[in-house]
């Protein structure tokens, strides 16, 4: 399996927001209420009107839009094995800590990290395969500020923990190095 990088950014920022995505379309079911019972007792002239009615169908579009994001959500998430599927809900959408999910599941901490990449890097390839690579998703969702947020933050969170990484590895080659020269030192000393 091909990693892209981007669409498991998307990936990680989907199943970040997947969790709020019902209650967005409910919010924008209330809000489009809201709108029709005041333009109906505000004895609106035509310019408001046509206002309210342009609002209404501006939410109906976002609101589709987070119906068809969670569907595809679901849909990635469903061409999961159980076991990738499992560990990728109970951290994303039910928001469990790591250190319950490795008690849950009977894994070791190890397991648990190794698994999470490999399941993200499966959704995300679902996701890409049902149409929705990086590229896509970043145009269908330029308006939606909350989610580019989300996705922003999962870059962020992303790069740090990449250089935390990339810091371990070179703190790591350095302590080889150290370690290498002290025990060629030592050794030649004993010649």
């Amino acid at each position: 399996m091909k990693r892209n990088l981007q669409n498991e950014l998307w990936g990680k920022t989907l199943l970040s927001v997947y969790r709020h995505l019902q209650t967005m379309a409910n919010s924008i079911d209330n809000l489009i209420k809201r709108i029709g019972i005041n333009s109906t007792f505000n004895n609106s002239v035509y310019n408001a009107t046509l206002l309210d009615s342009n609002k209404i169908i501006e939410l109906t579009e976002r609101k589709i839009k987070i119906i068809n994001l969670k569907v595809i959500t679901e849909k990635a998430l469903n061409a999961l094995s159980e076991k990738d599927k499992k560990l990728l809900v109970l951290c994303y959408a039910n928001n469990v800590n790591y250190k319950k999910i490795i008690e849950l599941l009977k894994i070791s901490e190890r397991t648990y990290f190794r698994r999470k990449e490999i399941a993200i890097a499966n959704f995300a390839n679902n996701l890409d395969n049902f149409g929705f690579n990086a590229d896509k998703l970043s145009k269908y969702l330029q308006n939606e500020n909350w989610i580019k947020n989300t996705y922003y933050q999962t870059l962020n969170a992303s790069a740090a923990n990449y250089c935390k990484h990339q810091n371990s590895k070179q703190q790591y080659k350095l302590l080889k190095l150290v370690l290498n020269d002290f025990s060629s030192g030592a050794i030649s000393s004993f010649y």
